[in-house]
This record gives structure tokens, C-alpha cells and sequence, in this order.
């Protein structure tokens, strides 16, 4: 089973045109975006090979770009957040062709496209505390037909009611960690567990 997040980053810079030293202050905060990465592909040992990880980034100068990282291609993932900012510079430099890193690459696809394109392919879900609790849903995990789950989410500033209505109208269900709030990493990381508990139970 393929698991896919999508992050919309809808203040992350889309140029290279930021400080390591003061990311969150000078980046539109890709450092959100650098830590749902690591909180959807790595272990403590090694990274996830079944876990694609996508960040619509909607920030300036040229928005949208997204970011597709995808564990199966990944030969080391970096095990900090700055070192995948620095991945990230490289990337989003406008003036030069970036330097490949195995399994990073940037895609010119907005967040309609990508979430419509996910929705063909997989079974479906935004995260949102108004919605049905993620564990009634992985009760019936085993009879999911699709091979692949999406979860679709918010940064810092979460998915606004334009957005919500949006993905309601596509048929995609919210789905809930509880009633308290979690950054979008943590969230990341709970679902990746939660995920890991129901396929161990099911061997």
C-alpha cells in the first residue's frame, strides 16, 4: 500500500531566495515543509520505500511549483531540517538547471491538479478536526480496493473554507486526529504510525 501526502504550502517560497540560517523568518516557511518530509519518510534506520510526500509551495515569486519526494527513489534522505532546506535552495534556483538528488524533483502543478490527479489513483482524505476519527476509518483498511491512500493537509495556516468546500465538492471525506490540533508534521508522523500499527496487526 502506497501512503501519499499532500502538503499545500500556501506561504513557502518558490525561488532560492532564502537563508539557512533564518528559514522560517526568510522562506515563507518551507521549514513546515522540510519537517513533514522527514516526518513522512524517515525511520531511525534508513527511510520509508512506500511513501511519497508532495508540498504545493504558493508563496512568491511564481507560484505554483510543487515538490514531489519520493521514497522509493531516495538513495539517503538527509536526518535534518536544514539539510533539506538545502536540498530545497538547490532545487528552486530560477537561474540555473538544479542539481539532481535521487527521489527530489519539482513539478509545474497546482494544488487542483494534483489533488484531482491523486483522487483517480487512490483512496482520498483532508485532514480536518470535524471529521470522521482516522481510526473508524483504518478499521476497514483491509478492504480498500486501491493501492495507494492520500492525505491531503494544511501549514501553519491550514486549509482555508474555499479549500474545504473545494475538496467536499470532489467527494473527499475530512478525517480527524481527535479534537486537538497538531502541527502538520505531527499529524504526518501520527497517521504514518497508525498506518504501521494496522498492516503489523495484519501480517
Amino acid at each position: 500500500m502506497k501512503r501519499i501526502f499532500i502538503l499545500k504550502a500556501s506561504t513557502a517560497r518558490t525561488d532560492n531566495k532564502f537563508t539557512i540560517k533564518d528559514l522560517p523568518g526568510t522562506s515563507g516557511r518551507l521549514d513546515v515543509v522540510c519537517r513533514c518530509i522527514l516526518s513522512s519518510l524517515l525511520l531511525s534506520k534508513g527511510h520509508r520505500l512506500d511513501t511519497i510526500f508532495y508540498a504545493v509551495l504558493e508563496g512568491p515569486p511564481r507560484p505554483p511549483i510543487t515538490v514531489e519526494v519520493n521514497g522509493e527513489k531516495i538513495e539517503e534522505l538527509p536526518r535534518d531540517e536544514l539539510k533539506v532546506a538545502l536540498i530545497l535552495k538547490e532545487l528552486l534556483n530560477p537561474i540555473k538547471t538544479p542539481t539532481i538528488v535521487s527521489g527530489f524533483r519539482l513539478m509545474n502543478r497546482d494544488f487542483q491538479d494534483l489533488v484531482e490527479e491523486k483522487l483517480r489513483e487512490s483512496k482520498t482524505y483532508f485532514l480536518h478536526r470535524t471529521g470522521k476519527n482516522i481510526k473508524e476509518i483504518l478499521s476497514v483498511f483491509q478492504n480498500f480496493k486501491t493501492p495507494q491512500l492520500t492525505f491531503i493537509l494544511g501549514d501553519h495556516i491550514g486549509l482555508n473554507q474555499n479549500e474545504i468546500e473545494y475538496l467536499e465538492g470532489m467527494g473527499i471525506k475530512p478525517i480527524s486526529l481527535g479534537p486537538k490540533e497538531y502541527l502538520g508534521s505531527h499529524c504526518i508522523s501520527l497517521i504514518q504510525e497508525k498506518l504501521d500499527q494496522v498492516i503489523e496487526r495484519k501480517k
